[in-house]
Order: structure tokens, then C-alpha cells, then sequence
């Protein structure tokens, strides 16, 4: 939760001398909730992104509760899109983080990027891990712009892991369109002995038909 921006709250930021006063605060368990998430705004309007994000992976390992407040506030807090490298590469760890509010945290806020995300979800599609290129698909299926459809189907082309095709093979039958049931009939006769496979495709393509041809 960001806190309210008024007068009065610029006027409490001051307080802090430096950063490093701000963040042993807002490290501090024992502070108020209110003058942790005034030093958290205070570090959030002094550090570039990769830094906040790399404060919110160390101290938020675990999911408590009671973090969650810190941790909406951080992202709401943002200035500006991740665009460095620095930024997206503490994204990408922090979408392996153990913690599944915060790993939540930073999916919803990439796939509030649109087409400036594009860059970021081919990392995130080419990585070694399926459960991280799974998630680039999610974030991909539910941002809306012409070329998210483009990556989807080249995803498709190249995939070998059967968990991650038929994530992206679903979300094709929700976006795309009718010339992608050639594709889709491709990869069927590919796995034609995988019938998890074969299902799958077959219900995306009457998908498909009913919804848009």
C-alpha cells in the first residue's frame, strides 16, 4: 500500500539523513509499520530499481502476512519501468524466489508492462528453467499486443518440454486466430503418440473455431 502523497508525508522523508539510515529502519522489525514503510519510500525515491528489488529478494525469503504491505508498496512505489539490464535481471531472480507473494508480486507488475516487456519475457522464454519459461508464457498470454500472438507461436515451434507447449498451446486457442490451426495440426502430428498432447490441441483448435472462424 503506498502511503498517501501530501505535503505533510514529502515533509516526513526528510527525516532519514541518508539511505543508510532509511534501510537499517526499514530492516527493523521493531519499527512502527508506519515509519517502515516511510523509510521503504524513502529508499524507493533514492535507489534505482535493481536495488529495491534486490533489498525486497534478501529481506522478504519467506512469506509472512504481514510483509505483504511492504511489498505492494514497493511496486507501487516505482518511478518508472524496469528498462536497465541490472533491473531485469533482479526481476528474473526474484521470479525464482521462494516466496510466492512476492514471486506474484513482481508477475503482476511485468505483465503491467505491455509491449515494453517484450525484451524481458524473450529472457524469461529462453531460460533453462520450465517452470520460469511457464511462467513467461502466463505473462505473455495475458498481455495484449500484436506481437505477444508472434512469440506465443514461435514458443510453440521450439518448445520441447510437453508442460510448457501445452501452457503456450492454451493460451493460443484463447489469442490466436485461425491460421493458427495449421500450426497447432503440426504439432499434433508431432506428438501423435503423446494423447495428453493431441487433446490438448484438439480442444484449442475447437476453441478456435467457435470463438473466431
Amino acid at each position: 500500500m503506498a502511503l498517501k502523497k501530501n505535503t505533510d508525508r514529502q515533509n516526513r522523508l526528510y527525516r532519514f539523513e541518508d539511505f543508510s539510515q532509511a534501510l537499517s529502519v526499514f530492516e527493523n522489525s521493531k519499527e512502527s509499520e508506519q515509519t517502515r514503510l516511510e523509510a521503504l519510500e524513502y529508499i524507493s525515491s533514492h535507489k534505482e530499481i535493481s536495488s529495491i528489488l534486490k533489498i525486497l529478494s534478501r529481506k522478504f525469503q519467506t512469506n509472512d502476512v504481514s510483509d505483504h504491505i511492504y511489498i505492494n508498496c514497493a511496486f507501487a512505489a516505482f518511478a518508472q519501468k524496469p528498462r536497465r539490464e541490472e533491473d531485469f535481471d533482479k526481476m528474473f531472480e526474484m521470479l525464482q524466489s521462494d516466496n510466492a507473494y512476492l514471486r506474484n508480486a513482481a508477475i503482476k507488475f511485468v505483465q503491467e508492462y505491455g509491449k515494453e516487456a517484450k525484451v524481458f519475457i524473450e529472457k524469461l522464454m529462453n531460460s533453462d528453467d520450465r517452470d520460469i519459461r511457464i511462467f513467461a508464457i502466463n505473462i505473455l498470454g495475458d498481455v495484449n499486443y500484436d506481437e505477444s500472438i508472434d512469440m506465443m507461436r514461435y514458443f510453440i515451434t521450439k518448445e520441447e518440454d510437453l508442460n510448457a507447449l501445452m501452457t503456450a498451446v492454451d493460451y493460443l486457442g484463447e489469442i490466436g486466430s485461425c491460421e493458427d490451426i495449421p500450426l497447432l495440426v503440426a504439432v499434433k502430428d508431432q506428438y501423435k503418440h503423446e494423447p495428453y498432447v493431441t487433446f490438448g490441441i484438439d480442444l484449442a483448435i475447437d476453441k478456435l473455431k467457435e470463438e473466431v472462424c
